[in-house]
Order: structure tokens, then sequence, then C-alpha cells
């Protein structure tokens, strides 16, 4: 059976100079009153128009588009936003906008706007914070030089840089702005968004365990710029592989993994994405070191997704006394996936449990969300090959429970796409 990509948007013809605009994937779907953070597997999707934002960026995340704005830009699986025409004009940044000076590096990812609502991602090196503070002072200035500050906003950092969206209410007629931050100052324009109706044109394309993923490649200055868009049948996307996201040994048992994406160049030569690069789930714009030429071909060994909708049943647990180590050895199950509360022990200030779990095959478990308690640390043990969770033996009380949710694993496959 074709998959929706060929049957839903292989439509009309792309506009000329598509090279030059495309880095946002956006599909106009079917209009649901109640639509939550995912849509319904039963929902279908139109043959409507995908809008493409004239950016240089890859997908922001529904979780990361502010209320207003969300009247109109909508997650669907595999495309990550859509445009609902009937709401408006999408307006957006051609290019991405870069700010160099001494030590500083300044990039406005992407801009876009509906309305009097503007949304911004940033990508620098400012020091996000200090002792007093925690965010980089921001904020916009309108033609007639008026100060307009963000409403919300959310940041995600790794290494050296930090990725910011903020929400602005602007003038619905304004297009241009000056994004000041702690001093800088960068000018930046917004226009009108092309429309075009079929992912599957816009770049290499490989389709494999039922994740349809879409590579569209750029020149940024010196370096090839690779976007991905996906689209799944039944599993979302949580992030693409690239090392810097992986957490630590996860729940371990990652075996000879290639750990990240990679390029092989015509010469057989892997060539590895670079920074800078914002981290977090919204990544999904790579870096590499090298000029667009003919023979390049992309290769995903794998690709983070969540299953947000599982939760494990609960496990009761009495707290032990001090030295003392209680077996539990209690399986639960969080769809195919299972974790096995083996033991607690107390140890000085903390207690200590220790978890095994069994992934089904070509899957490789790396985090998930655990309840019942107010905070803990987790590392993988490697002496032991179990994780092992640490509580603060007085946030509980004589008896606790916990359970487990969302698993985010490694599913493996190789995504092999063709560049050219």
């Amino acid at each position: 059976m074709k998959d929706r990509l060929e049957v839903n948007l292989n439509k009309i013809p792309l506009p000329e100079n598509l090279d030059e605009r495309i880095e946002k994937g956006f599909n106009r779907a079917k209009k649901e009153e109640s639509i939550g953070r995912r849509w319904p597997k039963a929902l279908a999707i139109t043959a409507a128009v995908v809008t493409i934002l004239a950016t240089s960026i890859g997908i922001i995340g529904l979780d990361k588009v502010e209320a207003a704005i969300k009247q109109a830009l909508q997650y669907v699986p595999g495309y990550n936003i859509v445009v609902d025409r009937e709401v408006g004009e999408i307006l957006a940044l051609k290019d991405p906008v870069i700010y160099r000076k001494n030590n500083v590096f300044i990039n406005i990812k992407a801009a876009s706007k509906l309305g009097s609502h503007l949304n911004i991602s940033v990508e620098s090196n400012l020091k996000l914070g200090d002792e007093t503070k925690d965010y980089v002072d921001i904020h916009l200035k309108d033609r007639e030089g008026k100060t307009i500050k963000y409403d919300r906003w959310s940041t995600a950092a790794g290494g050296e840089f930090w990725q910011g969206d903020y929400y602005f209410k602007v003038d619905e007629d304004e297009e241009a702005f000056i994004l000041e931050m702690e001093g800088h100052e960068i000018f930046f324009t917004l226009e009108k968004t092309k429309e075009v109706e079929s992912l599957r044109q816009l770049g290499g394309y490989h389709s494999k365990k039922g994740i349809h993923i879409v590579a569209i490649k750029k020149m940024v200055e010196d370096r090839l710029m690779v976007s991905l868009l996906n689209q799944s049948d039944e599993k979302t996307i949580y992030e693409y592989p690239f090392e810097e996201n992986l957490i630590g040994e996860g729940w371990g048992k990652r075996g000879d993994l290639e750990k990240s994406m990679y390029i092989i160049d015509d010469k057989g030569q892997k060539l590895y994405p670079q920074i800078p690069s914002s981290f977090g789930n919204s990544l999904s714009d790579f870096y590499f070191d090298t000029v667009d030429k003919e023979g390049l071909e992309l290769v995903l060994p794998y690709v983070k997704v969540i299953y947000d909708d599982l939760e494990s049943e609960k496990v009761k647990i009495k707290k032990p006394k001090d030295g003392e180590i209680i077996d539990i050895n209690k399986r639960v199950s969080l769809g195919e996936f299972e974790i096995e509360i083996l033991d607690i022990k107390n140890k000085g200030e903390e207690l200590v449990v220790s978890l095994d779990s069994r992934s089904p095959k070509d899957e490789i478990l790396e985090e998930v969300r655990i309840r019942g308690i107010d905070g803990y640390g987790i590392w993988f043990n490697e002496k032991t090959g179990y994780v092992e969770l640490f509580i603060n033996k007085e946030d509980v009380g004589r008896s606790f429970s916990l359970y487990f949710e969302s698993p985010v694993s490694l599913l493996l496959g190789e995504w092999r796409i063709n560049l050219d």
C-alpha cells in the first residue's frame, strides 16, 4: 500500500526557485475543533496545500508554539506544523540572519507571523544566565523604535550554544524588526510564504519501519546544512540521531551502535554533523563541513521515538531501614517495553533502586519518565549492568509507589537518503 506522502501530497508542481525557499514543511489538514498534541490515526490528511515557510531551519515542535499561533499552526505527525489557509496569511523569515561580533554569535534561525502573533527561534552563545538571572535580555524594536517585550519563552541548551523560542504580540501590519540581545542589534524582515503540495519533492527521501524522512539540503556560508522533515504512520519522532543528544549510556546495552547520523561522500568517507547547532527536541537542522556536490548520501542509523501515551502500573515499595536491602523483583509493562524493579537499598542519605529493562526487537530504551516521587537522580551502573535510581530518603515516607511513563527509544533502522 502506498504511503500517505505519495497518495495525499504528490498533486501539483512545485514553484520555481524552491531550493531558495524551503526549510519548514507545513501541510494544510482537515479542520478539527478538538485537535490535541497528536492527531487520531483515523484522521485523514487532505490533499491540500503544504506551505513552505521561507526560512532556513527545520521544524519547531508544537510545544514551543504559543497558544495564539496554535490556532493556526497545528501539530501533525510527520509534518509537525500545518497551516489552515482560512485563518490568514503567514509571513516568515526567508533566510537565517547570522550576527558575529568579537566572540558573540547570534543566529535568528526562524520567524513566523500570523496577524499580530510572532514566534522567533534564536540560537546564540551569549551567556544564558548568572547568579542573578537565568535568561538573556531580549526584546524587539519596530520601525518606529517602539520596544516590544516577549510574552512567553522557552530555551534548550547544550555545550556552548543554546536555542530559545520567543513569542511576541506585534502590530499586524509590521514586517520589519530589530532583535536586541544584551545590547546587540540584528535587523530582519518577514516575507510572504510559498506554497507547494508535495513534501516528497523537496529533497531526498527514504521510508523505513513506517517512518518517512525527507532531507533538504542548502549551503549556509561555507557548510552544507541538511534539514529533516518526517512523517510517521504510528510513531512520533522525538529526535534525530545526534551524539550530543544521547543521554550518557541511557539504559545501557547500546553495543557498537553508530551514535550519530553521517554523510558518506563519493570517496566513501564519513562526515559527521558539526556545531554550532542547538540542542533539544526541536533540533532538525544539521551542519556538515563539506560543499554541496554529487554523490552525497545521508545515513541515519536510528531515530529517537517517544510513546507518550504509555503508562505502567504502580508498584508499592517499602522504605528500607539504614543499611538494609529489600528484594522487590517486580516487572511492569510499558507497551512492548518491560521494566523490572529489582531491589532497594538504604545507603547514607539516599535510597537506591536497581532497575533493569527489556526492549522490543530493534529498539533500545533510552529514557523513561519516573513518577510517584518528587525528585530523583538516575545513572547506568556499568559494573552491575543495571540502572540505579537515587531518591533522597527524606522525600518519602515509610512506603511509596513508583510507576513509569512515556518511554523514549532508539528505533534502529538505517534510513539512507540520496542527497542528489
